[in-house]
């Protein structure tokens, strides 16, 4: 179990990441953060993984995190590749420095290719793979030694819309392995659609900050925030309104002056928003371009 308390990164330039982030990650469990270039989403996996400083704490069973790195592997965004070297000695080199013996790390390196299917480009120079191969021998890694957390990012980044699903299906499988046996998996990713096919919990993120953490079913059907609905739903629509209550019933008055009746929605709102302005939003799929759309308002919520 991974437990992150109060953690937060702060650049040198003075923005800040995850600020004052507690967050517990289950045994088996497997977690997606979703978001766009620049949202954090790599920052969070290398404060986890303990390769970038940051303020807090991270307990893996209750011990600091930072003081079992043997127990933690990562894939990065930029697949940390020797480049002038071949996929063996990229297999092989992690192997090699942790004192493994020779024959078993040829066994190793040749089991773990053949489980990415890279066997014939084993000797090959990285340089002369395909990006798909090269995120495969990225992935391979994985298997080469035991571990207890796995991180992986955006790990279909780069690829055209056909690769990046064959390349999803044959690591979605894996991470689900992972889980099965005990392991904590977190992965990132920009497409929802790979956020919700394995994750149990997905954590939305934008603009460095996280904007929701919870399943599919919750975020969607009771998103924080606009960034929160959007993330499962590009077409989202909202507006911005304000809210007012009329004797016991609520009311949103949108920019141009219509008034809608939100009183499906008292209890669901905070009470902080009435007289203020608020966005009140819809899911694509209740959206009536014909004209009734407003009687379907599902959200309100607070435009920062």
């Amino acid at each position: 179990m991974i437990e992150l308390k109060s953690v937060s990164k702060q650049y040198l330039y003075g923005a800040r990441v995850l600020v004052s982030t507690d967050m517990t990650i289950k045994s088996g469990e497997i977690v997606a953060l979703l978001g766009d270039d620049g949202s954090g989403k790599t920052t969070f996996l290398k404060v986890v993984a303990g390769v970038t400083d940051f303020e807090g704490e991270i307990l893996f069973d209750g011990e600091p995190l930072a003081k079992k790195p043997d127990d933690v592997v990562m894939v990065f965004d930029d697949l940390a590749l020797f480049a002038n070297r071949s996929c063996y000695y990229n297999l092989a080199y992690p192997l090699k420095i942790r004192g493994v013996s020779k024959d078993v790390i040829d066994q190793k390196v040749k089991a773990c290719a053949d489980r990415v299917g890279i066997t014939a480009s084993l000797y090959s120079g990285v340089r002369k793979l395909s990006l798909i191969d090269k995120k495969r021998l990225a992935i391979a890694r994985l298997f080469l030694r035991d571990c207890k957390v796995v991180l992986i990012d955006d790990i279909t980044k780069g690829l055209d819309k056909d690769e990046a699903a064959v390349l999803w299906q044959e690591v979605a499988p894996a991470l689900q392995d992972f889980a099965k046996e005990g392991k904590c998996v977190i992965f990132s990713t920009r497409d929802y659609k790979e956020a919700i096919s394995i994750a149990k919990r997905i954590v939305v993120m934008h603009y460095r900050q996280i904007k929701q953490i919870g399943t599919y079913e919750q975020i969607r059907e009771n998103p924080d925030n606009v960034w929160a609905a959007q993330a499962f739903d590009p077409d989202y629509a909202f507006e911005k309104a304000k809210l007012s209550f009329e004797g016991e019933k609520l009311f949103a008055t949108t920019e141009d002056g219509y008034e809608i009746d939100l009183g499906h929605l008292v209890g669901r709102i905070a009470d902080s928003y009435v007289g203020k302005d608020v966005y009140i939003g819809w899911n694509s799929d209740k959206y009536d371009v014909f004209g009734d759309r407003k009687e379907k308002v599902e959200h309100a919520f607070g435009t920062t």
